[in-house]
């Protein structure tokens, strides 16, 4: 079986490449040997899970960015990475006991710098429609345990959206992960696998893309996943030799606090 990549670089004005079976959506993407996707956006530089991350992870040069998805109590779908809005807002207790409008009345970028200050939090659908396919989203789903048809909700959404060619779906519960499959078919998707969670049967998973702890990985472990047509993804990796060492391995995508630098690495030959 040969490998399914969605690894891609951001070039202005390039036409899809038949060959690799995209479509006009992927028109501003073109194949690269790796990938640099912005963790939680370029989140070293900007709040995390914010358009201001996004819109700077596009600037420099990243051709992915990761961003977490949560549900509200009135079944939105929100970019925000804890289960409680105290770290990164100006709101107090748990996400999920709030509604889209509570939420929207937050401020989530005076928490990092006052450069920030008036950053919402973004729905899925305001994440997807600003990029439009100029850059790649792998979504990850977090789960805070009070979830409510998650499966069915995201999947409508991505469908409703038409972004199925340029975005991944990723979690660690996997469980959610196949039924999200279950749900549409077509979903580009992968495993979130931590680094005392690896299991030799994730090899024989319906997934496209492992998305490993970086200490998981060697060059063998990377050799045997393209070996059956898989993807690796390797985070959270801020580090440039580090980087340098998985790009010689052979890992597809490098998800990085710094996409800048993960960037500058993929385009190097070192």
């Amino acid at each position: 079986m040969g490998r399914v990549i969605f690894s891609f670089e951001v070039k202005k004005n390039v036409p899809a490449n038949p060959g690799h079976g995209f479509s006009e959506k992927q028109k501003g993407f073109e194949m690269t040997s790796i990938t640099s996707c912005a963790h939680r956006g370029a989140s070293s530089q900007a709040p995390e899970n914010t358009l201001a991350a996004l819109e700077l992870a596009l600037e420099q040069g990243a051709a992915m960015a990761e961003i977490d998805i949560q549900q509200t109590s009135d079944n939105e779908l929100v970019l925000f990475h804890d289960d409680n809005l105290d770290r990164t807002s100006n709101g107090t207790g748990p996400l999920w006991k709030h509604t889209l409008e509570q939420l929207k009345l937050l401020d989530v970028g005076m928490w990092f710098s006052s450069k920030f200050k008036g950053e919402k939090i973004l729905t899925l659908e305001e994440a997807v429609n600003a990029m439009e396919g100029r850059l790649g989203l792998n979504i990850e789903l977090k789960l805070h345990g009070n979830e409510r048809d998650l499966e069915k909700l995201v999947a409508e959404k991505l469908h409703q959206l038409g972004c199925l060619d340029w975005c991944l779906v990723t979690s660690f519960d996997h469980e959610t992960v196949d039924r999200l499959g279950r749900n549409l078919p077509a979903l580009k998707a992968g495993y979130i696998v931590g680094k005392n969670n690896w299991d030799e049967k994730l090899l024989k998973s319906w997934v496209s893309v492992l998305s490993l702890e970086k200490s998981l990985i060697t060059a063998d472990l990377v050799a045997r996943v393209h070996g059956v047509g898989k993807e690796v993804h390797a985070w959270t990796v801020n580090d440039r030799q580090e980087m340098i060492r998985l790009k010689g391995w052979g890992v597809d995508v490098i998800i990085s606090n710094y996409p800048d630098l993960a960037a500058e690495v993929a385009g190097s030959q070192e």
